[in-house]
């Protein structure tokens, strides 16, 4: 073990100690209480800070002080996703300046920037290695990763030092890469095989490609069973199948996990080893509303409880929820499932398999793009639809393809259209991939 992993695993080790003393704290049947005092010692301070909510604490003449939670949802709005895109200057604490910009398409398939600070990054790994501590997963061990990041795909001198830069950061802290960009069935039995010569402690990836990858290497199950991991960890989209997750368990032999969380928010909740999820309440008060679109499930809206560069108060993440109970208590701690969230993918002419993500970390950057969608017909033939106020400038198409060809050359010259609508699922969300005759 190199000397940072293990310096890295003794100082986490601390403060996932912390963390589990306080969230196994004697709050039983005060959670509320215990929420409704850290919501209103950030709120305080909000409305003397922050442009958007001190505004709108004088339109309405909110009070200082909340006494109920049935205050504060009867007092405050709804916050959207469209509000954190055109007014996210206004919704900023400037106490908590950010120290970087994170950008997604997400599930929804409509590209947001958020900042971050150094303190919410620091509160989102304790609570992420807290939750992984339930499966005996350290800092200090080794994984596999099937993922991807965006500025990889940065061009020049520039793009190849983020790349290398990339490489040395993960081999330090003992991490091993695969990009979740090809997940057709060469790449997979080959990211296999660099699987089982590095020998992880757990296995981390996007959903679709760990759901790809067990069928493409069932052939080689034994040998994955026989690495003994410690539990696969599912993350930034749900299961494309009702028996995903059993077959990625038969492949693996070991826990086959979710970790929950948004761009926006970080880390939200996580599966526990006896299934089901649980909430990381210390971080957010999270209430739900019936669904209109899907009847028996419920929409989750979360309250920020801790300092963060952009707070989050009442914001309707777009996710269903299935509760343990009806009707689901409050304050929400727990709960059965989550509702979709299912990046998909292309199947290129030359059966190279592309994730969707590749398109989202493609698109993003071209901040005039509302929304969009990836349309992919029976014969092969791909179409990008985008929403923006006016149709992108031959220049910015062109920086989009470039991006797609650094993913596959495939992508070469898929067709890039303006419409003034996408096609929305029964939950309302706009998938990021469909299918189409």
């Amino acid at each position: 073990m190199s000397l940072v992993r293990r310096w890295r695993g003794m100082a986490m080790a601390a403060r996932v100690d912390r963390e589990t003393r306080e969230y196994a704290g004697c709050w039983t049947g005060r959670h509320d209480e215990w929420q409704l005092a850290a919501f209103n010692r950030q709120w305080q301070g909000l409305v003397t800070r922050v442009p958007y909510w001190s505004s709108l604490k004088t339109e309405r003449g909110l009070p200082e002080h909340f006494d109920t939670w049935e205050q504060v949802r009867s007092g405050l709005p709804v916050l959207e996703r469209s509000d954190l895109r055109t007014r996210v200057r206004e919704l900023c604490d400037p106490r908590h300046p950010p120290c970087q910009w994170r950008s997604t398409g997400g599930s929804t398939g409509e590209p947001l920037r958020v900042p971050v600070s150094r303190g919410e990054i620091r509160a989102s790994a304790a609570d992420v290695w807290y939750a992984r501590s339930w499966f005996d997963i350290s800092p200090s061990d080794r994984a596999f990763l099937i993922w991807g990041h965006s500025h990889l795909l940065g061009r020049g001198l520039a793009g190849w030092f983020r790349g290398q830069f990339r490489t040395w950061k993960d081999r330090l802290a003992g991490y091993r890469r695969w990009s979740a960009y090809r997940i057709g069935e060469a790449d997979l039995r080959e990211s296999g095989q660099r699987l089982l010569n590095f020998r992880p402690a757990y296995l981390l990836g996007y959903a679709v490609a760990l759901d790809r990858f067990a069928m493409v290497n069932e052939v080689i199950a034994p040998q994955l069973r026989a690495l003994g991991l410690k539990a696969v960890i599912a993350t930034a989209e749900s299961f494309p199948r009702s028996d995903s997750r059993s077959v990625v368990q038969a492949a693996f032999g070991c826990p086959v996990v979710m970790e929950y969380g948004a761009v926006e928010t970080g880390p939200i909740a996580h599966e526990t080893p006896a299934g089901g999820y649980r909430v990381f309440w210390r971080r957010y008060f999270a209430e739900v509303v019936p669904s209109t679109v899907a009847p028996g499930s419920w929409e989750l809206i979360l309250t920020s409880l801790y300092p963060r560069c952009l707070p989050l108060i009442r914001y309707r993440v777009g996710d269903l929820i299935v509760p343990l109970s009806e009707p689901p208590r409050s304050p929400l701690l727990e709960f059965r499932s989550v509702l979709g969230r299912c990046n998909d993918y292309v199947i290129l002419k030359d059966g190279c398999t592309v994730h969707s993500e590749a398109f989202t970390h493609a698109v993003k950057e071209t901040q005039s793009i509302s929304a969009y969608q990836v349309a992919q017909k029976l014969d092969g033939s791909i179409r990008l639809t985008y929403t923006a106020g006016q149709p992108l400038t031959p220049a910015e198409i062109t920086e989009i393809r470039k991006r797609l060809v650094r993913v596959h050359p495939g992508l070469s010259n898929i067709l890039i259209e303006h419409s003034g609508s996408l096609a929305q699922s029964i939950a309302g969300k706009t998938r990021t991939v469909i299918r189409s005759t």
